[in-house]
């Protein structure tokens, strides 16, 4: 098998909008996402068959097969790949709205796809898997850089590339959790106006009022604060790049982690590697 790397990108919503559920107990969404600069890396090298993260002491990311990157490349390959070891590196926090995780789950798919000899276009009967594993999982298997999408996830239709606009990502330094969020999610929160285009912030704030103090921060220091997902990250968006670095600086004299980066003008491309990449994956640890 030939190694293989693949950028899984983070995203950003710019509008969520809850609009029903199914009796599954999905909730239903109208969302717009991009793609942005930042991004984990994954490694799929023949090996010893498991997976191997890296990721900061303090991120709680599963090491075993609870992996979305993991149960991605279950996906794409039916079943446990046989001396095959991937490699996940994070640079994506988790719990963050960013949709690490589920750009985990859909670049391993890809890769798995790629290793046994499958198209990476993903089907409709693919995308309607992948949003099992998340509703983020679809967008990112679909390799486009924006999108319009909808159902549980599901309905990816791509919009025109954004501009390379800069971001500045305020990290508040806790994480929420999903389906807390949207357990909190009452009707008065969907489409209020209050919103700032996320039904979610609502709920977010109720969980954790400390939000509106970072979005506070973040309009002081010259931008426009917005919740990705169902938080915990707070963004602003600019087309300069003197102005999105005079946001973050602003923001970081509190004290707070504080990201730059850009939107991603296409998505990430598979690499294939030499042999050096080859070797590492020789010896890399399995899970057991």
């Amino acid at each position: 098998m030939t190694p293989l790397s693949l950028e899984a990108p983070a995203k950003l919503n710019l509008s969520l909008r809850v609009v029903g559920r199914r009796p599954d107990g999905f909730h239903l969404l109208e969302t717009e996402m991009v793609l942005l600069e930042l991004a984990d890396r994954l490694l799929l090298l023949p090996g010893a068959t498991g997976l191997r993260v890296e990721a900061q002491p303090d991120e709680d990311v599963p090491v075993d097969r609870r992996n979305l990157a993991w149960r991605g490349l279950l996906a794409a390959m039916g079943g446990t790949p046989d001396l095959v070891c991937l490699t996940l590196e994070k640079r994506i926090p988790a719990g963050a709205g960013l949709g690490g995780g589920s750009s985990d789950a859909a670049a391993a798919w890809r890769l798995g796809r790629r290793a046994a000899g499958l198209t990476e276009e993903a089907a409709a009967a693919d995308l309607d898997t992948l949003a099992r594993l998340g509703a983020d999982v679809p967008f990112f298997a679909a390799r486009t850089a924006a999108a319009s999408v909808a159902g549980i996830g599901e309905r990816v239709t791509p919009l025109v590339d954004p501009r390379t606009d800069h971001v500045v990502l305020a990290d508040p330094g806790f994480r929420l959790s999903t389906a807390a969020v949207f357990a909190e999610l009452r009707p008065a929160d969907l489409a209020d106006g209050r919103s700032g285009g996320n039904d979610l912030l609502a709920p977010a704030l109720r969980l954790r009022p400390e939000l509106g103090d970072i979005m506070r921060l973040v309009a002081e220091a010259g931008g426009e604060p917005r919740l990705t997902g169902s938080g915990s990250t707070i963004f602003a968006l600019t087309d300069d790049a003197e102005r999105a670095g005079s946001i973050a600086a602003g923001i970081r004299r509190h004290d707070l982690r504080v990201v730059e980066t850009r939107l991603r003008a296409r998505p990430a491309e598979i690499v294939e590697l030499g042999e050096a990449a080859q070797d590492a994956g020789a010896s890399a640890p399995g899970m057991g």
